[in-house]
């Protein structure tokens, strides 16, 4: 997630303010803000809660491909099954007995797979090599269910990270430039990249903050009025 935040707010801390007055001559000194990028990702409510979105997503996915990791050698339909008994809010005993009867397929399945491979080629009678093949089967769908997964999950994360970062990035520019300009500053840089500046610096991350939030929640209510008119033109 820290590379997320990164990316999302990297403009903000890096951002050099230089205004219509033109570039400070050598006699003028700049006029420096300090901004703590890290706090702002904190306290930002929007940004919270994508973050939280965020890991509760990889969570879950996570979750998914360790199960389906561990029944590995159930098939498509064993599989679905399964999926469809352990989203069930309230089990019943048969729901649990049919859990149970899955996980005892899937290891048994393992270890039969196991032995058979383990066996000399030579010793396998026709009947044991046409059940490896078919044990093979199993495993390969189920491996490339897990593939499948982990590629879900990458797509999806990456889908909330580019609704992070857009969420913040104009948005953080505008606070950070009208900050400044009421300030009236120079540069506004973040303070992880700052070692050392001579003369006084200006710590605005309260003021951008208040200007961020604001900002944010204009922008969240001006969708919600889109929303809500496209949805009446609709009824």
């Amino acid at each position: 997630m820290r590379r997320v935040l990164v990316a999302a707010l990297v403009v903000g801390a890096l951002t050099v303010l230089v205004w219509q007055r033109g570039l400070p001559t050598a006699q003028s000194q700049l006029k420096v803000g300090i901004l703590n990028t890290a706090k702002i990702s904190r306290e930002v409510q929007s940004i919270a809660e994508l973050r939280r979105t965020f890991d509760e997503q990889r969570r879950a996915y996570m979750e998914l491909i360790n199960l389906r990791q561990n029944f590995v050698m159930l098939t498509g339909l064993e599989w679905a099954d399964l999926r469809r008994l352990l989203s069930r809010p309230q089990r019943t005993k048969s729901d649990e007995q049919r859990i149970q009867e899955l996980r005892r397929i899937s290891f048994e399945r393992e270890a039969e797979l196991q032995r058979l491979q383990q066996t000399p080629p030579d010793k396998l009678s026709p009947q044991e090599r046409s059940r490896l093949e078919q044990l093979v089967q199993i495993w390969r769908e189920g491996r490339a269910d897990v593939e499948r997964l982990k590629s879900l999950m990458d797509e999806e994360l990456k889908r909330l990270e580019e609704q992070l970062n857009k969420l913040v990035d104009e948005k953080l520019q505008e606070a950070v430039r009208k900050v400044a300009d009421q300030q009236g500053l120079d540069l506004v840089l973040d303070r992880s990249v700052v070692y050392f500046v001579r003369g006084d610096c200006l710590d605005v991350t309260d003021a951008v903050l208040s200007a961020l939030t604001e900002a944010l929640k204009t922008s969240e209510q001006s969708t919600e009025s889109q929303t809500s008119e496209k949805e009446a033109k609709q009824q």
